[in-house]
């Protein structure tokens, strides 16, 4: 015996057929199509597993007579389940079948209800995070499913599927994404938008039978969850990211996952340079990424897997923004500066952004977006070039407030990613020179943009390039004003600060910086200190000066005592002309050993005096006088 299966029935299918085996046409079969309201519809049934469901079948007066028979499909073929006579009843391992012939109705009750005797497979629950992501994963054993499917319950129906028209790549779709994966056979979910429901994640069986998991999707809301931290690291450093979850799903496996250009988070634990560890403290992760590249910059997610059956899913609770930190740049007050931003060619058409400071708030905002290839405003300006993969952003006419850390960013639809972090030094134009004896003290005063202690550090450091003052060159600070022979005073009303160094020596000459830091913004002064030999050897001359002249006074005096009272009046005028010269040299000799005047920098001089009133109690010590050459009139210094 065979049977003809003919789906989708019309009535240009009516008609007389025959049936034969060989070219044996031994029956003929008139088919006639009718339309009535009761037939041709289709309904759904759902059931749960070790439950009882009943499926109930209407039919017209006039098939009152005929047996009835209760058909599954099965890919291209229908296998008969149960039948019953007229009226009856009749029972078939589990299956139950009764022909009510008052109603024109009979009825197929299931008991004990198996996955092979239902559509549903199973039934599962999945939570999720508001804010949050899941990855689900439904498995299936079919061989060669016709197609894989995820649609959304509506009044107990599934009014529309949404099908993988592709297989083993993602598929976007609204709010999820679709992956048919033909050699794990499932299909995997990315839900990016959370909403809760019902959901059946199967696959077609046949044109008219499917199979299915039923999914009922809950979010929720927790302290812990959904939150967003952002942290950035070195390059070929490691980097540490504390994830959180909730301490209910301790036992459970944790994950990390790395958004991709379609923004779905894409497993990397198979990179290699990512490893996962459990925190001392419940409901706490602890993720290591090591080696840090450019690569590594992006959105990832932090979450916790849970399987039920066929059923495996991911929440996804804590985004992760990683930015990867460049070297600093320095900028000369005044001058240009380029800051470049090197990026992944898959962002070739993404526009770009910069951003300056606090670039991870809400109200952040860019300080140039990048729309085409070029953008300018009054003194920044931006250049995409799509062939290396890079964007750089030039600053012109340097002002001290530029200094900062600078943010490359990508719009990637979903967010502005932030990857790459550059910090911009300032250095004023200023300079500052400064000139002491071994022995004595000296003062630097440098200045600040008058903030207060609290949110900025104050420092000076010695080194020749300003890289020395990361590098243990500091001298004294305002976190730690006192240094040995350096201390550190600030004056933050009066924009200045001021650093005092004790017993100069000779090694204490070259290059210092003035240094000041606010919330990552780092601005420098060059300080050039001349230390040149103890006071010693120019008292020495002084004094040895000094006598020289009163002794050639007092032997003058006893000349002219011994002389005959006959010499001329002119000669005594000389010679008392001569004594007050003498007494005048003695009374104040500036000391300098620069023998040059700069045109435009600051320098500041020590000078040493002798004291005019007995009264002062500083007698005898150095006096620190600045002196700035005028380029133009005589060239004295003016000193203040």
């Amino acid at each position: 015996m065979f049977a003809v299966l003919i789906r989708d029935l019309n009535r240009q299918d009516a008609g007389k057929y025959r049936f034969g085996l060989a070219n044996n046409w031994n029956r003929e079969i008139n088919l006639k199509v009718q339309n009535d309201a009761c037939c041709g519809t289709s309904k759904t049934v759902i059931g749960h597993l070790n439950k009882e469901v009943s499926i109930s079948c209407d039919y017209t007066e006039e098939h009152k007579r005929p047996w009835k028979y209760l058909y599954k499909l099965n890919g291209h073929s229908a296998d008969w389940v149960i039948f019953a006579m007229p009226g009856g009843n009749h029972k078939e391992n589990n299956f139950y079948i009764t022909d009510d012939k008052r109603l024109n109705l009979f009825t197929v009750t299931i008991r004990g209800l198996k996955e092979v005797d239902d559509k549903v497979q199973s039934s599962v629950r999945v939570s999720g995070f508001i804010g949050g992501r899941i990855m689900m994963k439904c498995r299936d054993p079919l061989e060669n499913p016709k197609a894989r499917f995820l649609c959304r319950e509506s009044e107990g129906e599934c009014p529309e599927k949404t099908y993988t028209n592709v297989q083993n790549e993602w598929q976007q779709n609204g709010g999820f994404s679709l992956y048919d994966d033909t050699s794990g056979k499932s299909l995997t979910v990315f839900f990016r938008n959370l909403s809760e429901g019902t959901y059946r994640c199967g696959v077609d069986v046949s044109e008219f039978t499917d199979q299915y998991r039923e999914v009922n999707l809950e979010v929720k809301e927790d302290p812990c969850c959904v939150k967003i931290i952002s942290q950035a690291g070195y390059i070929g450093e490691t980097l540490s990211i504390t994830c959180e979850h909730p301490p209910t799903l301790r036992a459970s496996l944790k994950h990390f996952c790395k958004e991709d250009e379609n923004l779905i988070c894409q497993d990397i634990r198979a990179a290699g340079k990512y490893s996962l560890s459990d925190h001392s403290q419940p409901g706490f992760f602890t993720v290591t990424i090591s080696n840090l590249t450019l690569r590594d910059a992006g959105v990832y997610w932090c979450g916790v897997e849970t399987s039920e059956g066929d059923i495996s899913y991911t929440s996804l609770t804590t985004k992760v923004q990683i930015s990867i930190i460049s070297s600093k740049v320095i900028g000369h007050e005044g001058d240009a500066v380029e800051i470049r931003c090197p990026y992944d060619s898959k962002y070739k058409q993404n526009s770009k952004h910069v951003c300056k400071d606090e670039c991870f708030t809400e109200n952040s905002d860019s300080l140039i977006p990048q729309r085409s290839t070029q953008n300018k405003t009054e003194r920044f300006s931006v250049h995409d070039d799509i062939t290396a993969g890079v964007f750089s952003v030039n600053i012109s006419r340097v002002k001290a407030e530029d200094a900062g850390r600078y943010w490359c960013g990508v719009d990637t639809g979903d967010i502005l990613m932030n990857y790459l972090s550059t910090q911009l030094q300032v250095v004023r134009k200023e300079v500052l020179r400064v000139f002491g004896r071994e022995t004595l003290g000296v003062s630097v005063e440098c200045s600040s943009r008058g903030e207060s202690t609290e949110s900025a550090g104050k420092f000076l450091c010695m080194g020749q390039q300003l890289a020395s003052c990361d590098k243990g060159g500091v001298k004294v600070s305002s976190e730690k004003n006192r240094t040995g022979r350096f201390s550190l005073s600030d004056d933050a009303p009066a924009g200045v600060f001021t650093v005092a160094i004790t017993d100069l020596r000779e090694e204490d000459s070259g290059t210092y910086w003035c240094g000041e830091e606010s919330f990552g913004s780092s601005i420098y002064t060059e300080v050039h200190l001349h230390v040149s030999k103890g006071p010693g050897s120019s008292v020495i001359i002084t004094v040895f000066v000094c006598v020289t002249l009163m002794l050639l006074g007092a032997s003058a005096g006893i000349f002219y005592r011994l002389k005959p009272q006959g010499s001329s009046s002119s000669d005594r005028t000389d010679i008392s002309n001569s004594d007050r010269v003498s007494s005048a040299a003695c009374d104040y000799e500036e000391v300098n050993h620069s023998g040059q005047h700069p045109d435009s920098d600051t320098s500041v001089y020590m000078n040493t005096s002798s004291p005019t009133n007995h009264s002062d109690k500083n007698t005898g010590n150095t006096k620190i006088q600045r002196m700035i050459y005028s380029k133009t009139g005589a060239g004295f210094p003016e000193i203040y």
